[in-house]
């Protein structure tokens, strides 16, 4: 104390010094009594002398005097040991802070608490007990517990993720990696984790170079391929994928990314793509060559035709001949033009005379078979550049099939649009027939496969039709109602060029909306 507060004391009346000290006594206990957290007062042998109203609650208790009559070390403590430790470093230190500990409440529960505590001497300065005060942090345990549980499970994935996983700073040295980038890159975690990985890895400079920066400025990249050095020298291309992860200023502060071998993906790839290519010379050659004897027995046949008359028995027969040869040289032409698609070129066509003649040409058909048929042709449609005699074969295989969906008649929508957003033409071929079960709606466009059980037919029609759309930079999609119909979706760019991969799944396409 201050020589002037001593004298100001001093000077104090007996009055104003009991005022001062009842002040002090009645802070004393509003705060015991106010404060939020758990305070206590022990002794050493293991009682509490008092306790506050936010510890009483805290243990579960309603009432101070039954906090007062506990014994600390069965009724309070989790485990009596744990108390004799908590005593040997306390009257060790004279204090604690944020000893942990786990009490018991009183519905048997547990508590997990901090204790900040000070040893208190009695008059003779032996250590009496203790005070101090009590935290709960219960849940903060818990949300320790869930975060360590995360982790462990982060853990797993980035070690059993079966492609490679890393994470470097900034300036490329890697922090962490899992066992899968290690085998793909052939060294060991201790090997890889001291590499600067854009120096010693990547067998161009120039491509990781590339791939950080656009990580950097875009915040991440998907599938960029690039070629590394394995440990023995073999050089393999990967597939890469980065992200930039940032702090709350936007600086970088590491990258992390996935890392996938695929040299036998492109290996196979390439091989499948000289197998197409055989595959395609190699049916073209023979449908050219079955192409030849065929049309010459389809001469002799016409000279039979024209010495037998229609009134005898046997000429049917020899039309029948007749007819397979000519269906057997149209399904060797698709095959051909499957393969080997005409060398035409590509001029301003006019889709909406390609759907009138289409349908001129099946009318007495439509007539026979019941169907109904309603057009919505666009007036000033405009052109597109396409080859007329492909698009014709596509309008001619969606009314086939509209056909044999409806063998007791129904209804077929021919309709078209053009779209601005797009700068194409929408065509939409709709039936009421039979419609196709979803199990098979993925493969009608595959070649040779076919549903027709009672109609002649291999299967190459539609898919004839999603080649000939396809080389348009179109797409073709499909939506079926098993016994309600079926809706063939056309989109052609009005240039002819490419605009995008094809789709053959309705449900992800939003180009037609007729």
């Amino acid at each position: 104390m201050s020589r002037r507060s001593l004298l100001s004391v001093i000077e104090m009346s007996m009055e104003d010094i009991e005022d001062r000290l009842l002040t002090i006594e009645r802070s004393y206990e509003e705060f015991f009594a106010e404060a939020r957290d758990g305070f206590f007062i022990s002794t050493r042998e293991g009682g509490f002398v008092d306790c506050n109203d936010a510890l009483v609650n805290m243990l579960g208790y309603q009432v101070t005097e039954e906090v007062l009559t506990l014994d600390l070390f069965w009724d309070l403590w989790m485990e009596p040991q744990h108390r004799e430790r908590f005593q040997t470093v306390i009257e060790t230190q004279g204090q604690v802070s944020n000893y942990e500990a786990v009490f018991r409440k009183k519905d048997g529960s547990l508590l997990h608490v901090a204790l900040s505590a000070q040893v208190w001497k009695d008059r003779n300065g032996e250590i009496g007990g203790y005070q101090g005060f009590v935290v709960d942090s219960t849940h903060q345990r818990l949300m320790e517990d869930q975060l360590q549980t995360i982790e462990i499970k982060y853990r797993e994935l980035f070690d059993n993720i079966l492609d490679g996983v890393f994470i470097s700073d900034e300036e490329g040295r890697v922090l962490d990696c899992n066992k899968a980038l290690c085998d793909i890159v052939g060294y060991t975690r201790e090997e890889f984790m001291g590499m600067d990985y854009y120096k010693d890895l990547f067998a161009s400079d120039d491509d990781i170079m590339d791939f950080r920066k656009k990580v950097t400025e875009d915040g991440s990249v998907r599938d960029y391929e690039l070629q590394i050095r394995l440990k023995d020298g073999s050089i393999h291309d990967i597939s890469m994928s980065g992200y930039a992860s940032k702090n709350s200023a936007g600086e970088i502060i590491n990258y992390q990314g996935l890392m996938r071998d695929v040299t036998e993906t492109k290996r196979i790839r390439a091989l499948l793509i000289q197998t197409e290519s055989a595959m395609g010379r190699m049916a073209s050659q023979l449908a050219h060559e079955l192409n030849n004897p065929i049309y010459g027995i389809m001469n002799c046949l016409e000279l039979l035709k024209d010495a037998i008359p229609e009134s005898n028995e046997r000429r049917k027969y020899l039309d029948l001949a007749y007819n397979e040869c000519q269906r057997t040289s149209g399904l060797l032409i698709k095959m051909l033009k499957f393969f080997k698609p005409d060398n035409e070129e590509k001029k301003p066509t006019d889709v909406n005379k390609l759907l009138e003649e289409t349908l001129l040409f099946y009318e007495k058909q439509f007539k026979n078979l019941n169907i109904r048929v309603n057009t919505d042709l666009a007036e000033d449609l405009p052109n597109i550049m396409a080859i007329g005699s492909q698009l014709k074969q596509v309008f001619i295989n969606m009314i086939i099939n509209a056909n044999t969906a409806m063998p007791s008649g129904g209804d077929l929508r021919v309709a078209n649009s053009f779209r601005p957003d797009d700068n194409g033409v929408a065509v939409t071929i709709q039936d009421s027939g039979v419609g196709i079960p979803p199990e098979i709606r993925e493969r009608i466009f595959e070649a040779f496969f076919t549903t027709k059980k009672k109609v002649k037919g291999v299967g190459l029609g539609l898919s004839i039709s999603y080649g000939f759309i396809r080389e348009h930079g179109g797409r073709i999609d499909v939506q079926s109602d098993v016994g309600k119909g079926t809706t063939f979706k056309i989109y052609l760019p009005l240039d002819g060029q490419k605009a995008g991969p094809s789709s053959r799944n309705p449900e992800k396409s939003d180009f037609l909306r007729l």
